[in-house]
């Protein structure tokens, strides 16, 4: 199976991860349309490639389309009816869009800059509309080395969903422990032990056997005295998810 030539539409995170590791794996990069000319400018130089005018441009066998989710009735709108493209956001279904070689090539990872990951660090589910469609990611991923497997556009819009909750919420939970020491003028060093040993532990013997805490002891004196010491709208979150843990282990 051939590695196909790609084509990037976006400049942001996940264009620049993609760039950087078809870059590393060697494979053929035709060029990149991205609204923001100077970013585009910045990566083609990098990634040695070329900038295009628009997406009707690109003659890459496998255009990434790495953009908002309100950007992509657009960018797929545009494109004419030979290109095959792979989108890579995760909620929005492939049913939404007519064009007929289209597909989706979701990273399941928090991409962040000035995180380089591995391709090995990603997994990725795809979609696509024909054979040939799947047959070009599934070619261009094999190239990079990752993981991935086929996944509906129902059953990856409940990987993003579940992800929201790990990924977006988890990091609001740790930011609002930030802000309790850092308001006592305490580091946040020793809770990154207790991170990793809730990660290994909710891994090692699932989550539902891997909860502790007062919530689930119902130890009221302690609840009290958290809710004392919280800022009004962190109270909001703590009441709730006292709420949800005494709810769902209300018999353990």
């Amino acid at each position: 199976m051939s590695v196909p030539k790609i084509g990037i539409v976006g400049s942001g995170k996940v264009a620049q991860t993609l760039l950087r590791l078809a870059f590393a794996a060697q494979i053929p990069i035709e060029g990149i349309y991205a609204r923001n000319g100077q970013k585009a400018a910045t990566l083609a130089e990098k990634f040695h490639c070329k900038v295009l005018d628009s997406v009707q441009e690109l003659k890459a066998e496998l255009i990434l389309i790495c953009v908002s989710d309100d950007a992509l009735p657009e960018i797929i709108g545009s494109l004419g009816p030979q290109q095959v493209a792979a989108y890579t956001a995760g909620s929005p279904s492939i049913k939404l869009f007519e064009h007929l070689q289209l597909g989706v090539c979701y990273p399941f990872q928090s991409i962040s800059k000035g995180r380089d990951l591995l391709a090995s660090d990603i997994p990725f589910m795809i979609e696509g509309k024909n054979d040939l469609v799947l047959q070009r990611i599934s070619s261009f991923l094999q190239q990079l080395g990752a993981q991935f497997q086929v996944c509906g556009s129902a059953q990856r819009a409940q990987y993003h969903l579940a992800g929201v909750f790990v990924n977006n919420f988890g990091n609001l939970l740790l930011l609002e422990a930030s802000k309790i020491l850092g308001a006592a003028n305490l580091d946040m060093t020793p809770i990154y032990p207790l991170l990793n040993e809730t990660i290994a532990k909710a891994i090692l013997l699932g989550p539902e056997h891997a909860q502790t805490g007062p919530a689930l002891r119902h130890d009221q004196n302690t609840l009290d005295r958290h809710r004392a010491q919280l800022q009004p709208e962190q109270l909001v979150v703590y009441d709730c998810l006292t709420k949800r843990i005494q709810d769902l282990f209300s018999h353990a």
